[in-house]
């Protein structure tokens, strides 16, 4: 059956319902004698259906505007894993892009690419506004680290230290890489992640600033989109067709970082349809309902064809970006 609370058939046709971390990237455990690190446990625990022969899920990306008028997209935490896989994702697709870190310089996969670098200290507000002034869009790929700060600093008030000068600079779109099960403090995966200086804690009060900032704004004009990973990947980019998305925290699964690189720009290009909306993502084919979804991610365990699976009823899947985002439910 197909409805909320219900399950699905794994295998089966795509569908949609209208219902439907360098150093700023990673955190580390302040107490020095854990050996498993936050990061470890990201890629272990938090976080498709057949698809059609002839759809290339990598090439299945919507095209977007060359058109460098329109500013560069600024990577907020440009040298950790995902940021830089933003920044190679806005190369991948002609975007000029701006990657941003403490020290000025970009050293991560891409730097042969020569992108552009600039200094952005989140915790310092003067270095921000230099930073992202006359960009397209801003994608806050920062996380807490021993050398770029606390959770509380990073995650939370430097996170609202951006999103204040993206309205301030009226830049259209700021999106924001968050973290699933961070509303579910019940959850494994929030009460083990969050033993790493309240991490979780941080990212949802960061989020909620982000949205009470952006309330009353018209949305046309300056707008957020928070997206929420599963346990992250260093495999290949799939592709918006292997992908899932989901609303109201209720399911994870994994996803690679360079499908949320993916995610972050396609949302950034297309404010119209992902702005002023939270959402989860993660392979299709790895979800399960957050009780469950670390044990099943430690085993990389992938479901079956028949299987049975878990079903809030706010899935959306595609052969596009745009599909995928099309029908996504604006927060406010």
């Amino acid at each position: 059956m197909n409805k909320r609370g219900g399950v699905i058939t794994a295998g089966g046709p795509l569908f949609s319902t209208q219902h439907t971390t360098s150093d700023d990237d990673e955190c580390t455990s302040t107490k020095e004698d854990t050996s498993f690190k936050r990061r470890d446990f990201l890629v272990a625990a938090v976080g498709a259906s057949v698809i059609p022969q002839f759809v290339n899920p990598v090439l299945a990306v919507d095209e977007s505007v060359n058109s460098q008028s329109l500013g560069p997209i600024c990577v907020i935490g440009g040298n950790g894993k995902t940021g830089s896989e933003c920044v190679g994702a806005c190369i991948s697709r002609g975007i000029d892009v701006v990657a941003t870190s403490r020290g000025g310089i970009y050293t991560g996969a891409y730097a042969s690419k020569s992108p552009k670098s600039a200094v952005c200290d989140v915790t310092n507000p003067d270095t921000i506004q230099s930073a992202l002034k006359g960009s397209r869009a801003v994608i806050f790929a920062a996380s807490a680290s021993k050398a770029g700060g606390t959770a509380a600093a990073v995650d939370n008030v430097g996170l609202v230290n951006v999103a204040k000068a993206c309205i301030e600079n009226k830049i259209p779109s700021l999106v924001i890489v968050s973290s699933g099960s961070v509303t579910k403090p019940d959850s494994p995966v929030y009460r083990f992640l969050n033993l790493f200086g309240n991490i979780m804690e941080e990212k949802i009060k960061g989020e909620d600033a982000v949205r009470e900032l952006y309330k009353g704004i018209d949305i046309s004009r300056s707008t957020y989109t928070v997206i929420r990973p599963g346990g992250l990947t260093e495999e290949d980019l799939k592709g918006a067709s292997f992908l899932e998305l989901n609303q109201g925290d209720s399911k994870s699964g994994r996803i690679s970082r360079a499908d949320v690189a993916a995610l972050c720009v396609e949302a950034a290009i297309f404010p119209n349809l992902a702005g002023g909306t939270t959402f989860e993502c993660y392979d299709a084919d790895t979800a399960k309902p957050l009780q469950t979804v670390g044990f099943s991610n430690i085993l990389k365990q992938r479901s079956k064809v028949g299987e049975e699976v878990f079903v809030s009823g706010k899935e959306r899947r595609g052969a596009t970006f745009t599909d995928i985002f099309t029908g996504l439910e604006k927060d406010f």
